[in-house]
């Protein structure tokens, strides 16, 4: 996704707006666990602000298929972030990914960043929310459930506890 900033650095426009559809190479989303990235937009516009700032800012929205956290079902996540991001030109001290190369600025890499900034620590379809997961003597709980168990003192080990009172030992 290259923009060319010829009429910016000419000062002959003082920004340029697009809408374009972003996609990226497979070889992206092998490090990662996000499976397909359908509908992916980016909205904005780049402002020249000096002489040699600019400053890149709008909308990054699309869906992310990701694996349910409990059964791995592909589930759909839409994402929509706001971004702003200032950057100089011929600036190599700054690692932002956001260089001008021939009046021409490539933001795959940029946008790719904050996509994966939206991947969420933990995602369950919504038909998987209420999934009671049990086996044959064992289940999965929730501190809170545990805590209420250990509150209603419906421990095994409750007479043990009470042979040995907190602070001594045998």
């Amino acid at each position: 996704m290259i923009i060319d900033l010829t009429s910016l650095i000419t000062n002959s426009k003082s920004q340029i707006t697009f809408d374009i559809d972003v996609s990226f190479a497979d070889e992206l989303l092998n490090d990662t666990n996000i499976k397909k990235i359908n509908n992916s937009k980016f909205i904005g516009k780049i402002k020249k602000l000096y002489s040699d700032e600019f400053e890149i800012s709008g909308i990054l929205s699309g869906t992310m298929i990701l694996p349910d956290d409990i059964t791995l079902e592909d589930t759909k996540y839409n994402f929509n972030t706001e971004i702003e991001e200032k950057f100089i030109e011929n600036d190599t001290s700054i690692d932002n990914n956001l260089k001008i190369i021939q009046n021409k600025l490539d933001i795959t890499d940029f946008l790719w960043q904050n996509i994966l900034v939206e991947i969420p620590m933990k995602i369950v379809n919504k038909k998987n929310e209420n999934l009671t997961i049990q086996g044959n003597g064992w289940r999965l709980t929730t501190e809170e459930e545990l805590n209420k168990e250990r509150e209603s003192n419906n421990s095994p080990f409750k007479d043990l506890l009470e042979k040995f009172p907190k602070g001594r030992s045998e």
